[in-house]
């Protein structure tokens, strides 16, 4: 359910020791904390509108783990143990599917050795690689949609989605606009069915806007594709979904290599993308992401181009495992729901 890895010790085994050394922030649900540092040495609290990499929601106490965990014990006792305090903490208001991760900070080794068995619950805002991005406010009071500004490009990991990178390099997805569902259905959560229906012409029609033309779409063999909301997604109160480009593998088995923006040159690979490489860390703070490129304004669709895609929903294969977070003493990364 969740996922963990442990960021990079100190190194040697003074450096450990004197890590140890260093009292931890306070545990106060609500408190928020920062760290710009791979080994998290550097975590103090922050006023929550401030960026920050973790909100806590509460601590449990490990009293029947007698073994310092491994990395997948670890991941289990974040789900087990760390969702639970998480939902409490946001009074079930929370998307399993939206831009937040349920995470948490551990003892480190030698804390670990010294009896110290607090795992702290938190919130995070993780990358699909694991590292982590800075939030702003507190979670209850954001809007939890996983979205992304039109003209961002999200990159290829073969044949899933990886992390933001420049639209001019190879990529799975360009988002080309947002959808607030709520407008179309202010009373209530609807059906897949009944959002495919009313995404498919809007999701075409933003496309087509952001493209520069319908046959621009077509000619560059690219696919107008959409999120869907989940019941769970829209209890906890999203709305928001995006409108995408992508093109997918001949054989439809996730998606290809995308090169250039939409309103640019475009190539489509045939083949799947090998796997993202110099991804950082889990738990580590993510890098500045670039921003989008501008890409060129495009130029005026002619009025008898050929009709436009028919905007059919791709399937995308499953994505990886939900990436990893951090912690403290040694703060670590706690893992995503």
């Amino acid at each position: 359910m969740g996922t963990f890895a442990s960021l990079p010790a100190p190194a040697g085994e003074e450096g450990a020791k004197k890590l140890a050394e260093v009292p931890p922030p306070p545990a106060t649900p609500g408190t928020c904390l920062n760290w710009t540092r791979a080994d998290a040495a550097d975590t103090h609290v922050v006023d929550c509108a401030q960026p920050h990499l973790f909100e806590q929601a509460g601590s449990v106490v490990l009293a029947d783990q007698t073994e310092l965990p491994d990395d997948r014990r670890w991941r289990q006792l974040v789900g087990e143990r760390c969702s639970p305090v998480v939902l409490t903490y946001l009074n079930e208001k929370f998307d399993p599917d939206g831009r937040y991760r349920v995470g948490a900070l551990k003892p480190s080794p030698v804390k670990w050795a010294e009896g110290e068995r607090e795992l702290r619950c938190g919130l995070q805002s993780a990358s699909r690689s694991g590292a982590l991005y800075p939030m702003t406010g507190r979670v209850a009071e954001s809007d939890q949609a996983a979205v992304n500004e039109p003209g961002t490009c999200l990159g290829i990991d073969g044949r899933t989605i990886g992390d933001p990178v420049d639209c001019a390099g190879p990529h799975a997805v360009e988002t080309v606009g947002i959808v607030d569902l709520s407008e179309k259905f202010p009373e209530g959560f609807p059906a897949v069915e009944d959002q495919d229906e009313f995404l498919q012409p809007e999701c075409t029609r933003i496309a087509t806007e952001y493209a520069g033309g319908a046959e621009v779409i077509s000619e560059k063999k690219l696919t107008v594709y959409w999120d869907n909301l989940t019941d769970e997604s829209w209890n906890a109160g999203t709305r928001r979904v995006n409108c995408n480009l992508a093109a997918l593998l001949p054989d439809r088995s996730g998606f290809a290599p995308v090169t250039g923006s939409v309103r640019g040159p475009v190539t489509v690979g045939e083949a799947p993308a090998p796997p993202a490489e110099n991804t950082p860390p889990p738990g580590v703070p993510a890098p500045a992401t670039q921003e989008p490129t501008p890409a060129p304004t495009p130029e005026p669709a002619p009025t008898d181009g050929p009709p436009p895609p028919s905007g059919e929903p791709a399937e995308p294969a499953p994505g990886p495992e939900a990436p990893p977070l951090p912690d403290p003493q040694v703060p670590v990364s706690g893992g995503d729901t």
